[in-house]
């Protein structure tokens, strides 16, 4: 009498597992096509320096857009080979917030930045809540052609176009997405995990 029910109670068994199976290889697949995703149409940033704190802390790790369209208030990865030796810069790249584009033009007073969005005739304030620190005052700047005018979040600190002067768009090799900065606890801690699964640094 109970062998009919121990055969069902097998064959419930391997239902779930099978199911379980299914769920986890699905799961294993998308995410594997994530990381395919990911690693053709981003790269990844590790942060040094405090000039973009706080939105961005020395050490965090972030991925930033191999293809995008600039947009006022983007946080950009930006080229310095050509700027090195001239603007005494260390390293390959600046994190810096995008501020001003080809045809703007922007001055500080006060503490607070101004711009005027090329093809208009007024300036307006720009709302920065994620700037650390004071802005200093600084005269008016109009962006040249081809050109960008960029800030650090951390003002008093950062070194930007405010010393630099303004560097050209295409130096701007990746913008870091808005949900890029969501998830930098998770990437730190997985590009962490695969580079001591694969022997690299991270």
């Amino acid at each position: 009498m109970n062998a009919p029910k121990m055969l069902n109670e097998k064959k419930s068994s391997e239902r779930i597992a099978a199911i379980a199976i299914g769920a986890v290889s699905a799961l294993l697949v998308l995410f594997l096509c994530f990381l395919l995703w990911l690693n053709m149409w981003h790269f990844g940033v590790k942060i040094m320096g405090s000039s973009m704190y706080d939105t961005l802390k020395d050490g965090d790790y972030v991925y930033a857009a191999r293809t995008f369209e600039l947009r006022r208030g983007d946080i950009v990865i930006l080229s310095v080979s050509d700027y090195r030796e001239e603007d005494g810069l260390s390293g390959d790249f600046l994190v810096k917030r995008l501020i001003a584009t080809e045809g703007d033009s922007v001055y500080c007073r006060d503490g607070v930045v101004y711009r005027k969005d090329a093809g208009t005739e007024d300036y307006y304030a720009l709302a920065e809540d994620y700037v650390t620190g004071e802005t200093l005052d600084f005269s008016e700047v109009t962006v040249g052609e081809g050109e960008i005018f960029f800030l650090g979040d951390n003002r008093p600190v950062s070194k930007d176009s405010r010393i630099l002067g303004c560097y050209r768009t295409e130096d701007v090799v990746g913008v870091v997405p808005d949900w890029a900065i969501a998830i930098k606890g998770f990437t730190g801690w997985w590009e962490g995990f695969t580079s001591r699964l694969t022997g690299r640094s991270a």
